[in-house]
């Protein structure tokens, strides 16, 4: 993970930039841009060498912008041009535009520059970087860029720059304040309080009018304990703005203390009404469907989404369903759930209910409409083939691997079983293979394939030396791909007690492979990954050199320890567990999103990292025995 002091970064965008002037399409480096358009309100022309960068020799190499002034306002497409293996694109921005972030796609991948994004800072008619545009980019370390392009989520670096463009341009600091006080908060939290309360009484005496300056000494005098102060500034606001920021939240609250499904309806609909726009509208109607799901009461649950087709996500509607199957609840309620989760979703397809978030571009946004179609088919075709109608749910898992582009394993496995079932057996062993030799395949494909072959050809003769070339292209496939992500950086130390009071330092296994996996109880992906996990940890039992780490983070339970305590021994996981009980070591790995695992070599170094759980079992025990065994 570089990192980079500004001024060394900007001198070196300045130097590919004049090179590429006096070369035509090639120059040194991976991304250039025209200075001279770097202003607020033009057009930026950018260059990509995809020759220079992880891309080469690709041909499906994308680019997405990010537009900033004090946080994320726009995520776009950026139309390429290809002329050699120089890729060139142009950037609108508008006149209170700051700086863009950038990310190259290709397949699944992205070019990030090194987990730190291809930045653009702005620069006013004199050349000199605009006000906010270092301090949006701290922003963007913080918060969205860490989410939305993977960049490191480093809060001292962000600190940095942050203070360094707010006290060069304190006329800015107001549009700041917030996320100021929150990396002030990480930063230096035995200095908080002072320094959150100098900045707030500079505040107050500016007499600030807006809702949003308001809000801030409200919400900060309440979190360094100043009850009179924030008492005040809620009465002002809620005066001031009846249907304001403040009152949205007020409800938000009210909703999530109320465990009546019908009152929570209503409180969903009285929100609508006020706050129509609001991004916790469709969270609202969710979490209501979420009560009737977890108290069993199916049939309400269908009458509520039925009635709020459009109001619920496209996802609300598969994971009721799916829940129904899990507990073997009426298959027949949970088809008619499903059949209005596609319907919904294909409809989303043609013509979304919303409008697009702020944090995809539209390429992406259509992508994870087109995801969630799938899993909305795939529930669909469990449950038809639960209730013996095969055909059905053949071709509505077709579907299901279309949608999800055949980057889902368990929908893949399902579709196979369906083709087998149904005598495709042709058809089963080209998409089998496909399935295996892209990597999307689970051990269970292996038996299918089998089958198929069997039934196509007559006879077992030849299927193992016919399978494994399939599967050795899928091992080869993603060893390459773990070489390209295979990295060599110091881990940082720390010391934590387990969940015996033991303290454990990551410099105890020193000369072993560590496997530290970040976690919370609340974390559903964290949850649904420990059976893998616990898998991986027992194929790894008896070797001395491998040692896994379970770290828990982020925890929200006022006993932290014994939540994890229970949570374990509930599900009689073998795990070494150690308390984050700080959030200070998680910090240090700069982890954006739980899970995230590392694979820290024997001499201390971080070796790979692994963000998220895509649901395959089968796919990450596979993944990590492959991580070590390049490694060890």
């Amino acid at each position: 993970m570089r990192s980079f002091r500004f001024c060394w970064f900007f001198a070196v965008f300045t130097t590919l930039f004049l090179f590429s002037c006096s070369s035509g399409e090639k120059f040194n480096g991976v991304f250039t841009y025209s200075l001279l358009d770097a202003t607020p309100g033009k057009e930026i022309n950018i260059k990509y060498n995809a020759d220079s960068s992880e891309f080469a020799g690709r041909d499906d190499i994308r680019c997405i912008a990010y537009l900033y002034d004090n946080d994320l306002y726009k995520t776009t497409d950026v139309p390429l041009t290809e002329t050699g293996n120089v890729y060139s694109g142009t950037i609108k921005t508008n006149d209170n535009t700051f700086g863009v972030l950038l990310k190259f796609v290709s397949g699944n991948d992205i070019d990030n520059n090194d987990n730190t994004g291809y930045t653009i800072f702005l620069t006013g008619e004199n050349g000199n970087r605009i006000p906010g545009s270092l301090a949006g980019y701290g922003e963007a370390i913080n918060h969205w860029g860490a989410y939305y392009l993977e960049i490191d989520r480093d809060k001292e670096k962000a600190f940095r720059y942050m203070d360094e463009d707010l006290e060069a341009n304190p006329e800015i600091k107001p549009l700041f304040l917030d996320s100021y006080f929150d990396l002030v908060s990480a930063v230096k939290p035995l200095k908080k309080n002072e320094i959150i309360k100098q900045e707030l009484t500079k505040l107050e005496e500016s007499n600030p009018v807006s809702e949003d300056l308001l809000l801030v000494l409200h919400d900060w005098y309440k979190n360094i304990g100043e009850n009179t102060k924030t008492d005040y500034y809620k009465n002002v606001l809620l005066e001031k703005f009846p249907d304001g920021k403040l009152a949205e939240k007020q409800m938000v609250s009210e909703f999530k203390k109320e465990n009546d499904p019908v009152k929570k309806l209503k409180i969903a609909e009285d929100f609508e009404t006020h706050f129509p726009e609001s991004e916790y509208r469709e969270y609202m109607y969710d979490v209501t469907a979420n009560v009737y799901r977890d108290n069993q009461q199916y049939d309400k649950a269908f009458e509520f989404l039925k009635d709020n087709v459009n109001k619920t996500s496209t996802y609300r509607f598969y994971s009721v369903a799916k829940r129904m199957l899990d507990e073997n609840a009426d298959l027949n309620t949970a088809l008619a759930i499903s059949n209005l989760g596609v319907n919904r979703s294909l409809r989303e397809l043609e013509n979304p209910s919303d409008k697009k978030p702020v944090y995809l571009a539209a390429s992406e946004w259509m992508k994870e409409r087109e995801y969630y179609a799938g899993l909305n088919y795939f529930v669909n075709g469990k449950v038809l083939y639960r209730l013996d109608m095969r055909k059905e749910a053949l071709d509505a898992l077709k579907e299901a691997v279309k949608f999800t582009k055949q980057e889902d394993d368990l929908i893949n496995e399902l579709y196979a079983k369906m083709l087998i079932e149904n005598g495709k057996y042709d058809i089963a062993m080209t998409k089998i293979t496909d399935f295996i030799k892209s990597g999307q395949g689970t051990a269970q494909m292996k038996a299918y394939l089998k089958e198929a072959y069997l039934n196509e050809k007559g006879t077992e003769n030849g299927f193992e030396a016919y399978a494994a070339q399939f599967e050795n292209a899928a091992r080869e496939l993603l060893i390459n791909k773990l070489k390209e992500e295979m990295v060599l950086e110091p881990a940082p130390n720390f010391s934590l007690d387990d969940l015996n009071g033991n303290s454990v330092s990551l410099e105890d296994f020193k000369g072993k492979v560590v496997v530290i996996d970040f976690w919370a109880t609340w974390c559903g992906p964290c949850r649904e990954s420990f059976p893998a996990m616990k898998i991986s940890l027992e194929k790894f039992r008896d070797d001395d050199n491998v040692k896994f780490l379970f770290i828990n983070s982020w925890e929200r339970a006022e006993d932290k320890f014994e939540s994890a305590a229970n949570f374990i021994s509930k599900n009689e996981y073998p795990f070494h567990v150690l308390v984050d009980a700080d959030n200070q070591v998680i910090a240090k790995y700069m982890v954006s999103g739980i899970p995230t695992k590392f694979i820290i070599d024997g001499e201390g170094n971080i070796r790979f990292k692994s963000v998220g759980f895509e649901g395959s079992d089968d796919k990450l025990v596979e993944e990590i025995s492959t991580m070590i065994s390049m490694i060890d």
